[in-house]
């Protein structure tokens, strides 16, 4: 990862914009709590991913909270959609290969999935996790092994999570 805390801060805005990875791409689907919304984004941001895409069917539009956020949502291109297959489609037209996070031990672990290509990451609801849409439109289904009782994280931990493992793969790699 870059740090250009020795830079200006225009110089500083520029090259981190300039290096924003365009290979990897977060879809958040019908997600309803807008504090998640938000912490995703920080962390998205924070990652150096530009690009986010939001899907609420009913149409809605999430309320950021800047507070949670820390401003990150100004810095992202943020693009919604109120339908599933209408996002992905318009990804997989760019080339991305569609992960779906799927909280079911039949998809494929995180930590033994090579994460290769341009790859549009999606996140799902709180409580129903990605739609049957979703499962069906996605090209790969990757799940978090959990070792607890608990059967699953936090979205927003999870996202961080998912994205670090894929960066981490990728990290030293030129963006192409």
């Amino acid at each position: 990862m870059k740090n250009y805390s020795y830079l200006s801060r225009e110089d500083r805005i520029s090259k981190a914009l300039e290096n924003r990875n365009k290979n990897l791409v977060l879809v958040l689907e019908n997600l309803s709590e807008e504090l998640n919304i938000s912490a995703i984004l920080r962390t998205t941001e924070g990652f150096g991913i530009g690009r986010v895409f939001i899907i609420n069917s009913a149409g809605k539009r999430p309320r950021l909270s800047s507070n949670v956020s820390s401003g990150a949502s100004k810095w992202l291109d943020i693009t919604y959609y109120s339908s599933s297959s209408e996002c992905l489609s318009k990804l997989k037209e760019e080339g991305f290969i569609i992960y779906g996070t799927y909280v079911n031990p039949t998809a494929n672990n995180l930590l033994t999935t090579r994460f290769e290509g341009r790859i549009a990451l999606v996140m799902g609801n709180e409580s129903q996790g990605i739609s049957e849409e979703v499962i069906n439109l996605a090209d790969h289904l990757v799940y978090l092994p959990m070792q607890g009782l608990t059967e699953s994280f936090n979205v927003s931990v999870a996202a961080a999570l998912f994205l670090y493992e894929i960066l981490r793969q990728r990290y030293g790699q030129k963006d192409e």
